[in-house]
């Protein structure tokens, strides 16, 4: 049952799917972290309870460290990730 606008779409096609969606109907879910349960909104509805994904990425590393390529990698996923809120 998917709920999301031609914009949100295609923002997923190109960019990516949001740090946090929705499982049913694969709209972007708010999550924000808190001491204990972190605080969750929903733009399908607050009723919904279907489970959340949130999709990421990884890059595995030895004992050695991170050469530079990887490290440059990561950097700019973690500033897309922050600038456009989207698992780039």
């Amino acid at each position: 049952m998917d709920k999301r606008s031609q914009l949100e779409k295609r923002l997923d096609a190109v960019i990516g799917k949001p740090l946090y969606y929705c499982s049913s109907c694969l709209r972007g879910v708010s999550v924000t972290p808190t001491g204990g349960e972190p605080v969750i909104k929903r733009t399908c509805g607050e009723d919904c309870g279907y489970e959340i994904i949130a999709p990421r990425k990884a890059i595995a590393v030895g004992e050695g460290g991170m050469n530079f390529k990887d490290k440059v990698k990561l950097s700019y996923w973690q500033v897309a990730a922050a600038l456009t809120g989207r698992c780039v």
